[in-house]
């Protein structure tokens, strides 16, 4: 990603805070230029819609999820299990923190769409990190997996469909559900001795659906 300016950067921080002050459907481009006090011909300068904005919120979400998935990874006091439960907490905290995104990404719009295609982009500089943990894992004795590359690949293209498909129509119980039988599917890609991912959702099951009821709330 390029390098931002100054008031380029001031512009995505204060649409994120905005964001997630207000929702994305009720923050409007005058409401971000007051923020910054800006003038629209600055931002349009910049921007070309609000839709641009959250492409680079996004952009540098999946920068800092990188970012996390090395430092976990690297991390020689943690075990494979260990670290896939912290990236799950990590993924819940960057999620609670941007329900708006949660909703965008459900929609119809050329933001969801760009969404998706930079999820998808992203797998591939993840799938090495988490191929790392599961060959951890083997190690340690706590999972059993062929595969372990494909096995993530195919996980994080997975997700990324059920993320897609969720419609928000849908009761939070049966997303929970959904989400719930992620982790269980994992589980079993892994060959866990435990569910320990699962035993995650349970312990923050009321968290969690907090989580999805504040993003069906800003849809």
């Amino acid at each position: 990603m390029k390098d931002k300016t100054d008031t380029e950067e001031k512009l995505i921080n204060a649409a994120e805070k905005l964001f997630a002050e207000k929702g994305y459907s009720e923050t409007s481009i005058d409401d971000i230029c007051e923020e910054v006090n800006v003038t629209h011909g600055l931002f349009y300068y910049y921007f070309d819609s609000k839709e641009d904005i959250v492409e680079a919120i996004t952009e540098r979400l999946m920068e800092e999820i990188t970012e996390t998935l090395e430092d976990i990874t690297n991390d020689p006091m943690l075990g494979a299990q260990e670290k896939f439960t912290k990236l799950w907490m990590q993924s819940l905290q960057e999620k609670k923190e941007r329900t708006y995104l949660t909703s965008v990404l459900m929609g119809d719009s050329p933001s969801s769409r760009f969404v998706t295609q930079l999820y998808h982009e992203a797998v591939e500089a993840m799938v090495p990190y988490l191929k790392e943990i599961v060959e951890q894992g083997v190690e340690e004795g706590s999972f059993e997996a062929d595969y372990p590359e494909q096995k993530m690949r195919f996980w994080i293209h997975g997700r990324i469909h059920l993320i897609d498909k969720i419609s928000f129509d849908e009761d939070i119980d049966k997303i929970f559900e959904d989400i719930k039988a992620e982790a269980h599917i994992v589980e079993c890609l892994l060959g866990a001795k435990e569910s320990f991912l699962t035993s995650f959702y349970d312990e923050h099951e009321e968290y969690l659906k907090e989580f999805l009821k504040e993003a069906k709330e800003d849809e």
